[in-house]
């Protein structure tokens, strides 16, 4: 009987590629890495000061570490634990009795030591911590050092600063009140809502009731009956007012840490008759080339309605000169202004110290938020 040696040689190849196949699919999913975050995952209501239990899956993963993440950005980290087994799959996390309370919170969970490559997953979206419930907010005073105010005491005026950032094309002084109403619901607070916001005919402090002891709006605590305790601003606006241009070290203890950072890039305009209306120098990191666009000849974004750096038209062209605004440089240098700003809020160093300013101007292409106050 003749030998087909072609055929069986083919048989064999082929057998080879199937084990090679079967081989290499089977390292490649029994190493594969699986790295899953279970709970919290987005939309829980959690405590401070109780206990829950922070679940995973995961595979071919030997430690893990476990963070707990504020805010939009997810810049705002600290550790819940380092370095654990991940084959336990469950961590009883006890959340700190005077966690921040918020509605932007996630759990990130990592191969630990994280290095680049390795297994992260995050909350699929935020869940929310309440604070402690108290049985007043004296209690509340006492531990963080600072007073708290019932949310049942009258005369309130709260106070919040937008998570969003836009851009100086607020759509007007409207576009602005409208932009804190619709985070103030999103946020679940009560009331109607304005932008602490002026422009070129109506100053920020002549178009808002000011009247009233200043809290910020998201509770610290609960107290019995829905009752909640705010952070006290100011006993009133002249008071929460001076803390806007007071040295960082000083306001670090009078504000909530988030709220303080907020402060720090918000839209504010013409706030009161001191506010500048014209002719202002542009803060940037870099000194443009052209000094022209380092001034801007509004200090409003053009009342809102601008997300432009430099006016329209400029540069002219060669064959049509156009007439810019004039400003002059603190050496009294005529000079013309073609930058778009808008005054706005931000840290500044002065001998030294870092201050709150709340009258820099910003280019109007630059994102900032809003304050936003109740009326």
């Amino acid at each position: 009987m003749k030998v087909d040696y072609k055929k069986i040689l083919s048989w064999v190849i082929i057998s080879i590629i199937l084990i090679g196949a079967i081989i290499f699919v089977f390292r490649h999913f029994a190493g594969e890495k699986i790295l899953t975050l279970l709970w919290p995952n987005g939309g829980e209501e959690l405590k401070a000061g109780q206990t829950y239990q922070i679940q995973w899956q995961s595979k071919n993963i030997g430690k893990v570490g476990i963070l707990l993440v504020k805010g939009e950005d997810l810049q705002e980290t600290k550790w819940i634990v380092e370095d654990i087994s991940a084959g336990n799959k469950k961590y009883d996390w006890d959340i700190f009795v005077w966690e921040n309370t918020g509605q932007d919170y996630k759990i990130a969970i990592l191969e630990y030591p994280w290095q680049e490559g390795n297994k992260t997953d995050y909350s699929d979206d935020f869940f929310t911590i309440l604070g402690p419930q108290f049985a007043s907010c004296a209690e509340l005073s006492i531990e963080e050092e600072w007073p708290f105010i019932p949310s049942d005491l009258p005369d309130q005026r709260k106070v919040f600063i937008t998570a969003a950032s836009f851009t100086g094309n607020l759509e007007g002084l409207e576009g602005g009140d409208k932009k804190c109403q619709e985070e103030a619901e999103k946020k679940e607070f009560a009331g109607t809502w304005k932008a602490f916001l002026g422009d070129d005919t109506a100053l920020a402090i002549d178009r808002l009731n000011l009247k009233g002891i200043f809290v910020e709006a998201g509770s610290s605590g609960d107290l019995a009956e829905g009752k909640t305790c705010h952070r006290l601003l100011g006993k009133n606006f002249e008071e929460f007012f001076k803390k806007l241009s007071a040295p960082l070290l000083l306001n670090q203890a009078k504000f909530e840490k988030t709220f303080l950072a907020g402060l720090a890039n918000v839209w504010l305009g013409r706030v009161n008759k001191e506010s500048k209306r014209d002719c202002t120098v542009i803060l940037t990191e870099y000194v443009p080339l052209d000094p022209s666009r380092g001034y801007s000849f509004t200090t409003t974004c053009q009342n809102w309605t601008t997300d432009k750096r430099t006016i329209p038209g400029y540069p002219s062209s060669a064959d049509q000169k156009k007439e810019f605004p004039v400003c002059y440089t603190p050496q009294g240098i005529r000079i013309s202004a073609v930058g778009l700003a808008g005054l706005a809020s931000g840290f500044i160093s002065q001998e030294e110290t870092e201050t709150l300013n709340i009258s820099l101007a910003k280019s109007c292409d630059t994102s900032q938020k809003l304050l936003c106050i109740e009326q």
